[in-house]
């Protein structure tokens, strides 16, 4: 079961509230990117961040302890900005919009876009992401999407794509995103060779029929 999002220890120092702190986190955001799409990872410190966001340094810590902090704070919410887009996804898939197949390898594909390629920024974030977050928020990010999948396969009720009980689904969670983690740590050409995306699909689409077919 996953942890209460409020056990998963905050990478931010305070949570901004009032419109102007919002403002100062997302052009510190904005900063940050900015910075290890042109830089990459040795150009991307704290005072680099600052100086590009036109803060002071004070302003920067007053927010995030650290650049570790930053990246992950960036990591967690481009997450859950995907995760609202799968939903969207599976909402379409389940009112009909598409068949069973194609909603699995669009589903696939957004989750190594997002988690494994893409331009530079994306790409090193990604991979600073899976290194730095915290093992109970990358954990609590699985559950949590493993619970949607089962929630949108209920809804779904198609023979062609059953819904797994609990041991499939989480050997399933966890198969997918470890392969992404490893490629995007490893900084892997397979992210880009659309084969890997195909071996994903095989085996889910696979592991998902047997267990059906032995349930």
């Amino acid at each position: 079961m996953a942890p209460p999002r409020d056990t998963v220890e905050s990478p931010l120092r305070k949570t901004p509230s009032q419109t102007r702190a919002l403002r100062t986190v997302d052009t510190l955001f904005e900063a940050a990117t900015r910075i290890l799409a042109s830089e990459g990872e040795a150009g991307f410190t704290t005072n680099r961040i600052a100086e590009r966001a036109g803060f002071s340094i004070g302003t920067l810590y007053q927010y995030f302890p650290s650049k570790e902090a930053i990246v992950v704070a960036l990591v967690r919410r481009h997450r859950e900005r995907v995760m609202r887009e799968l939903d969207v996804m599976l909402d379409r898939c389940v009112c009909g919009e598409y068949g069973a197949e194609h909603a699995l390898r669009t589903y696939l594909r957004t989750i190594v876009d997002a988690f494994g390629r893409g331009q530079k920024a994306q790409r090193l974030l990604a991979r600073l992401g899976w290194q730095l977050d915290a093992p109970a928020a990358i954990v609590a990010a699985m559950d949590d999407g493993a619970e949607r999948i089962r929630s949108a396969l209920e809804r779904l009720d198609d023979p062609d794509l059953p819904v797994p009980d609990a041991p499939t689904l989480y050997m399933l969670t966890r198969a997918v995103i470890g392969a992404v983690r490893s490629a995007a740590v490893e900084e892997s050409a397979m992210l880009d060779d659309p084969r890997f995306e195909d071996a994903l699909f095989r085996m889910v689409w696979g592991l998902l029929h047997r267990a059906a077919a032995n349930g």
